[in-house]
């Protein structure tokens, strides 16, 4: 069988009643105050998950403020030991938000492309991490990226889903960035060393979602000079020098329901957010490639 066939068939196992499924899990407060307890059922629920498709899970605690917090991160073994590919979504909200968007969405689609992947084998590593307290300044992702880079882990590309599942008729558009004035499109952003991940998901989104709009945007440095392209957990692979891209319907730039009550599963487009997920598994699957 041919790479491509192998490619679609992961994708068309990224299945829309799966992410709802995985949705319904996860939807409602998960912030470290009032939501504490929400955010402890859903880091539950998204460890069970990943178990039951037979990966080397570990559970990487953290201290932060007094508190614990658990990165939850699975590893689907590859032949070699040439690098690692991450696909990684965070599970916190901020207090008094249901978070389907921000960012439910984007652990759903983590799980749905582990569940996709899991009876393939590959050459490099895949690695599936759900972070806590992005909304709080990524001490998850930082933390794990101090572990990895003292303990020499070859990480050759990460993708972040952040916020999948939006779309509208009305997209901001930041000064100096060339966009669609419609928020229908999936955005990638990288910087110069991500470069090629953002060419790589515009690849595997025309093979498995060709009716997907990308738009692809790659930024200078670190995104030093525009902050809100580092407004996620792929901002400490970046410092750590780690290609990484942050896949994202824009957020605050296109959904009204951003940090609100209203951030429920009604709002988002199931279709699209399915879409995305299959292309960033198929772009996953290139990355790592098939054994």
């Amino acid at each position: 069988m041919k790479q491509i066939d192998f490619i679609r068939q992961i994708a068309d196992a990224v299945s829309e009643r799966g992410i709802r499924t995985y949705l319904e899990r996860l939807v409602g407060p998960r912030d470290p105050f009032d939501g504490q307890a929400g955010m402890e059922a859903a880091a539950d629920a998204i460890a069970e998950a990943l178990r039951g498709f037979g990966l080397q899970f570990v559970e990487e605690r953290f201290r932060c403020e007094g508190r614990w917090y658990r990165n939850l991160i699975a590893l689907h073994q590859g032949s070699s030991r040439n690098g690692q590919v991450l696909i990684i979504a965070h599970y916190d909200t901020v207090p008094n938000c249901p978070g389907a968007d921000d960012n439910a969405s984007g652990v759903a689609g983590l799980l749905a492309i582990a569940g996709a992947m899991a009876r393939y084998r590959f050459v490099r590593d895949l690695v599936y991490i759900a972070f806590p307290l992005e909304e709080y300044g990524n001490p998850g992702s930082l933390y794990y990226v101090e572990q990895a880079k003292a303990d020499g882990i070859p990480i050759v590309g990460v993708f972040d889903l952040e916020m999948i599942g939006y779309t509208g008729l009305n997209q901001t558009v930041p000064p100096g960035i060339q966009a669609p004035a419609v928020g229908d499109f999936i955005g990638v952003v990288g910087n110069r060393r991500s470069e090629g991940l953002v060419a790589l998901f515009k690849e595997a989104s025309v093979l498995v979602a060709p009716s997907l709009p990308v738009q692809g945007l790659v930024v200078e440095g670190n995104g030093e000079n525009l902050p809100l392209v580092r407004q996620s957990d792929h901002a400490p692979f970046w410092d750590a020098g780690y290609p990484a891209v942050m896949i994202t319907d824009t957020a605050f730039l296109r959904n009204p329901h951003y940090h609100l009550p209203t951030d429920t599963i009604d709002t988002l487009n199931l279709p699209f957010l399915r879409q995305v997920a299959a292309a960033t598994a198929a772009s996953a699957a290139l990355l790592a490639r098939f054994a």
